[in-house]
This record gives C-alpha cells, sequence and structure tokens, in this order.
C-alpha cells in the first residue's frame, strides 16, 4: 500500500515537471516570434521597379498606380501586410536588430501607404496629404494595435530607442532625394550589410548624398544631415568623418579628407519617386 503511493507521488511529481517545462517552452517561443516579410517581399518584388530615370533622378521608383489598383482587393498582398502589421507586437521581436529591420521596413509601408491613401498626389508634402505639409505627424500605420507616425517610428524608435543613424539612408519618404526603396527586405541576418549598401549607393549619388566643385572649392551634402543636426551635428568636421567610409572615389575622399573647402547643402526634390511621375495630378 505504501509503495504504490510512493509510486503515484512520483508519477504524479513526474508530471507535473514534465507539464511545467511544456508551458515554460511553449511561452518562451511566443514569446521569442519574428515577424514573417513574405508577404512585404512580394509586394516590394512587383512594384518596386530598379534603375529608372525620373527628373535627373537614376533611381528605385514605385509603381503606385498599380499598388493603387490593388489595395481595393481586401485579400491583397497590399491590405495583408498592413493586416499583419496591426497583429503583430513588435516586443516579442528576439534581438536589436531584428526590431531595427522590422521598424525599417514598417517605416517604408507607412510612407507608401502615406501616398495610396490619398493619391493621386506628386508629392509626399502635398496639402491633400497634410494642409501643413506635415505628413511625418499623422497617424499612418496600425502595429500591434496601435497607431504610430513617421515621426514617431523615425525619431522615437530608430533614433532616440537604438540609435541607428544609418536609419536615415534606408527610410525612404516616397520622394526623389529621399533614399531609395530597395527592392529586397530589411531583416536581422543581414542587416548590417543592408545599411551600409545602402548608405553607400545613397552618398555615392551627387544628386542625392554628396557632390564636390572643386573649382568654387565646395562640397554639397544631403539636406538630412541638416534636417536631423540633433543627431548629425553641424559642420564639416562631423559631417565628413560620417561620410567618408562610403565614398568610393579615391580622388574625392582625398579631397574630402583635406577640409580646405566650405560645406552647402544639395537641393532637396520632393517630387514623387513613383513609376509615372508627370502623370499624377498636380495637387
Amino acid at each position: 500500500m505504501m509503495r504504490d503511493i510512493i509510486l503515484s507521488a512520483q508519477h504524479t511529481a513526474t508530471t507535473t515537471f514534465l507539464a511545467a517545462m511544456m508551458i515554460f517552452t511553449l511561452s518562451g517561443t511566443a514569446f521569442a516570434s519574428e515577424f514573417d516579410y513574405t508577404t512585404y517581399a512580394s509586394l516590394l518584388k512587383k512594384y518596386v521597379q530598379e534603375d529608372k530615370k525620373v527628373k535627373g533622378f537614376t533611381l528605385n521608383v514605385v509603381d503606385y498606380e498599380g499598388l493603387y489598383q490593388e489595395r481595393r482587393n481586401s485579400s491583397s498582398d497590399y491590405n495583408r501586410i498592413l493586416e499583419q502589421l496591426a497583429q503583430f507586437n513588435p516586443e516579442t521581436l528576439s534581438s536589436k536588430d531584428h526590431q531595427i529591420a522590422f521598424w525599417i521596413n514598417a517605416y517604408n509601408i507607412g510612407a507608401v501607404k502615406m501616398i495610396l491613401d490619398h493619391y493621386p498626389v506628386d508629392s509626399i508634402r502635398s496639402r491633400k496629404i497634410s494642409f501643413l505639409k506635415n505628413p511625418w505627424g499623422i497617424k499612418i500605420v496600425t502595429i500591434g494595435g496601435r497607431q504610430y507616425s513617421l515621426g514617431e517610428i523615425e525619431h522615437e524608435i530608430l533614433l532616440k530607442r537604438f540609435s541607428a543613424l544609418k536609419a536615415h539612408f534606408v527610410i525612404v519618404c516616397a520622394s526623389l532625394s529621399c533614399p531609395e526603396l530597395a527592392k529586397d527586405v530589411y531583416t536581422a541576418g543581414r542587416l548590417q550589410a543592408q545599411l551600409f549598401r545602402q548608405a553607400a549607393k545613397f552618398m555615392n549619388d551627387p544628386k542625392k548624398g554628396y557632390a564636390i566643385d572643386r573649382a568654387k572649392k565646395k562640397v554639397y551634402v544631403s539636406r538630412i544631415f541638416k534636417f536631423d543636426k540633433k543627431n548629425f551635428g553641424k559642420g564639416a568636421d562631423v559631417i565628413i568623418p560620417f561620410i567618408l567610409p562610403f565614398v568610393e572615389n579615391k580622388e574625392d575622399r582625398e579631397f574630402l579628407e583635406k577640409g580646405t573647402y566650405d560645406l552647402e547643402f544639395l537641393d532637396y526634390e520632393w517630387g514623387l519617386n513613383s513609376l509615372h511621375s508627370g502623370e499624377q495630378s498636380k495637387k
């Protein structure tokens, strides 16, 4: 009798322990989840076209017209990715790089949505979007049941929380002078290489990143450095060292390192990064 009681107690303890371990394992799996980018990757492949010429720029452009037609279908990839974002909790992502990649992708999806919500427009700064030309303050994308503006994602999350300064050159404000929308999804495993690749592509474009006028001894850099002087700092002594690692031309690098020039900012073209630029209604 006593032996049966002891065996029964041991069996109960073992069962309880195994059940507890299973619960721990399942809860751990649920806690550390990753976002499935399959749908977003399909959208990029279908609607981003590489190396197109628009108003003197050569860049990746977006087929907003095609996306605008697709969004009318409630079961389309466009609407599906918005639903997935709305239901996903980014706090469950397993690493800093996973979180940075997620928020970069979320920003870019939000910028596209900003255009489509008011399409046709010729600029993200159109008064159709924001009378005060401040689209970055509009709550535009729902993530984990909460609405976010582009400004919040950029300044409060990517810059303040993660100090991801290179994100400036991968988040896309749907404009010609902005970084271009890459045709591949940003992912944790490739994030650092992707950030460097896109920053280098941006910097080495003389209409976007930097341009040198040797005759006038002037260097022109992107106005992004002026827009965010809080994080980049002011003046050539802090901006040029940030640019130098990305400069591919040897003569340019040597000129920039000498420092005998004035620093100015390139003009910023807010025209839409659209496959159909010039065809939209001018609003």
